[in-house]
Order: structure tokens, then sequence, then C-alpha cells
């Protein structure tokens, strides 16, 4: 069944997609959801995060976490260091990073530089 996306307002979808693309382009560049709405124009904070989990299909913060262990793809099959790449993902532990990349993945940063790097 599928769920049906309440209709929100153009202020609110231009601030979710400012607030998406500043995640993109800054994987790394860690920012709370108060602090990105902080440069968007929006009526609420709850709608703009509501809408943002509904269009996205993950809160800010879950978004954000998502797109850095995409990125940290990149530095293990180029042949990083698992410490350094959880380094480089503002993890403070390579255990951290590691059980977060099983969560989002369904395997050990190992298993995947095995299978794809």
């Amino acid at each position: 069944m599928l769920q049906k996306i309440k209709p929100y307002s153009k202020y609110v979808l231009d601030a979710i997609k400012c607030i998406k693309q500043h995640i993109d382009a800054n994987p790394f560049h860690y920012k709370t959801a108060a602090e990105l709405l902080e440069h968007v124009s929006a009526p609420n904070r709850n709608s703009v995060e509501k809408a943002f989990k509904d269009v996205y299909g993950a809160g800010i913060k879950e978004y954000q976490v998502r797109q850095r262990l995409e990125a940290s793809k990149e530095f293990l099959s180029a042949g990083m260091t698992k410490k350094l790449a959880a380094s480089k993902c503002l993890y403070s532990s390579q255990s951290t990073f590691s059980a977060a990349f099983k969560k989002e993945f369904k395997m050990t940063p190992t298993e995947w530089q095995m299978i794809y790097a």
C-alpha cells in the first residue's frame, strides 16, 4: 500500500530541498537539524523535519549519517584503512563506524571491501 504524502507548502518543500542539497554537497560537514534549519526560511521547524522524512524517507540526521556512510564506501574501495575511513566520516572509533556501516548495509566494512574493493 502506497503511503500518501501530505501536500506541503512551496516554502517547506524549498526548505527541505535546500537542506538536502547542503547535506549532499557537504556530507562531512556535520550540522544539527537546528543548525541546518537556521539557514532556511520556513514557517515551522517541525513541519520541515516531517516533510523531509516524508519526501526523502529518513529524518535529517539519519540522512546525514547515510550520506557519510555512502561516501565511506569510496574511501574503502580506494584502499583506505577502516580506522582512517572512520575518522574521515566523523566517527570517534573504528568500532562505532563498523557498527553503523553494518546497520546501514547489512555487512561489515571488511566484508564490503572483500566483495566490492
